[in-house]
């Protein structure tokens, strides 16, 4: 499914609900809400009741679905999955930032 540029910005402005959030991503709603449960995948707002879901969400759960396909993982591992995802996008932010602080002859 190739994503376009107005799903993009359509998604950044609003926010769906759990229901919506696993039709967009066609992940079974009990894997998506033990994946909520987890931390895996985050509302909005913690405190809004219903909760909403945004454009980092639908990434997580979209993932989460390829690699549930993929690897046929169940939803702990989907959770540990995520989590190393998350944190491999952290690193490798700190090293673009990091890079653009070097001066440009030392750049490779």
């Amino acid at each position: 499914m190739r994503v376009e540029l107005t799903e993009v910005l359509w998604f950044e402005e609003h926010a769906v609900t759990l229901n919506e959030l696993a039709d967009l991503c066609s992940l079974p709603m009990p894997m998506l809400e033990e994946l909520v449960g987890a931390g895996a995948i985050l509302p909005l707002q913690a405190d809004r009741a219903p909760p909403r879901y945004g454009a980092q969400a639908l990434q997580a759960a979209r993932a989460a679905r390829r690699l549930q396909q993929d690897f046929d993982l169940d939803s702990s591992a989907l959770v540990l999955a995520l989590g190393l995802l998350d944190r491999i996008d952290e690193l490798e932010r700190q090293v673009r930032a990091l890079r653009a602080k070097l001066p440009a002859s030392i750049r490779s």
